[in-house]
C-alpha cells in the first residue's frame, strides 16, 4: 500500500481473521513468539532508550533530502505554545508500529521522551508481530515542542484513548483527501497546524523479522538500509518542527541534516488560508 492503512481497512483484515475456523483463529492469534509476547506493555529500558537518542544523533549528519517529501504545509488549528505535534494511532495498526519509531527519533532531539511501553502490531492483521513502541503513557517534556499522543485503540482492537475534541475535529478535517490517499487511516501525524503527514517514513516490511533491540541497532547504524530510508524523513519533520517553534538552540535545527531537508521545505507550496 501506499499509505498508512486505513481503520477500516485493519478491521476488515481482522474481521476476516477472525471469521476462520476456531482452529485457525487460535493459531492467528498465538501466533507471537512467545519471548515477545513476554515483553508487551513493559517500560522500555534506558539503555535501549539511549540508543535511540544516539541514532537520532548520528542521522543529523545525513543530508539526503527525501523524494517525493510527503508532507503538506496547511493552515489549521494551532493546538497550544509550545507548538504541538500531534499523533493519533492504535497499537494494534502495523503502520502506526513503523511510524512510532521516526516520531520517536525526531522527539529525542527536541526533548526528554520517557514512559514508553514494548509494543507488537495484531499477530494477524498484515504485517503481524511489527515490533514497536506504545505512546499509550508517553510523556514528553520540552521547552521547544509538546507531543499529544492518542492510541486509540489497544493491540486487541479494544478502546484506549479517546481524542479530546480539537484533536478529533483537526483529525476529522485532514485525514481525508486530497490530504491523504484514504480518509480516516492512521497513523495520523499533524504539526500545530502548519504541516502534516501525507505518508508513513518508512513501511513495516521495513522491519519484518527484527525485534525491538534488533532495530534499535539497525537504526544506529549509518551503514544500515534501515537507517538509509528513515533518517532523511526525520531530519524533514524535524526540519519543520524548527521551522515553526523558531529552532530553538541544542534542538539540532542548525545541523547539516536539518538544514538540507529545511531547504527542501522552502520550496513547498503555501498553505491556502
Amino acid at each position: 500500500m501506499s499509505r498508512f492503512a486505513s481503520f477500516a481497512l485493519s478491521l476488515i483484515v481482522a474481521g476476516t481473521a477472525l471469521l476462520g475456523a476456531g482452529a485457525a483463529r487460535a493459531q492467528l492469534l498465538f501466533s507471537t513468539p512467545p519471548a515477545q509476547a513476554a515483553q508487551l506493555g513493559k517500560p522500555l529500558p534506558a539503555a535501549l532508550l539511549a540508543q535511540l537518542a544516539q541514532a537520532s544523533q548520528r542521522g543529523l549528519r545525513v543530508t539526503q533530502v527525501p523524494q517525493p517529501l510527503h508532507l503538506e504545509a496547511i493552515h489549521g488549528p494551532v493546538l497550544g505554545k509550545p507548538p504541538v505535534l500531534l499523533y493519533v494511532g492504535a497499537e494494534f495498526c502495523p503502520y502506526c508500529a513503523a511510524q512510532r519509531w521516526g516520531v520517536t527519533l525526531t522527539l529525542l532531539r527536541f526533548g526528554r521522551l520517557s514512559g514508553l511501553r514494548y509494543m507488537l502490531s495484531s499477530a494477524h492483521d498484515v504485517f503481524p508481530d511489527t515490533a514497536t513502541v506504545s505512546f499509550a503513557q508517553a510523556r514528553f517534556q520540552s521547552a521547544a515542542l509538546a507531543l499529544q499522543a492518542y492510541e486509540t485503540a489497544d493491540r486487541d482492537q479494544k478502546p484506549l484513548m479517546r481524542m479530546p475534541a480539537l484533536a478529533q475535529q483537526i483529525f476529522k478535517r485532514y485525514d481525508v483527501p486530497p490530504h491523504v490517499q484514504y480518509a480516516y487511516g492512521i497513523p495520523f501525524v499533524y504539526l500545530d497546524g502548519a504541516y502534516l503527514l501525507s505518508q508513513p517514513m518508512i513501511s513495516p516490511g521495513s522491519l519484518a523479522g527484527m525485534n525491538w533491540q534488533q532495530i534499535a541497532a539497525q537504526l544506529d547504524d549509518p551503514r544500515s538500509a534501515l537507517f538509509a530510508a528513515i533518517m532523511p524523513r526525520v531530519n524533514l519533520l524535524s526540519a519543520a518542527i524548527c521551522r515553526v517553534n523558531g529552532g530553538p538552540p541544542a534542538t539540532g535545527c542548525g545541523a547539516p541534516g536539518v538544514r538540507a531537508a529545511a531547504a527542501a521545505l522552502a520550496r513547498l507550496p503555501a498553505a491556502a488560508h
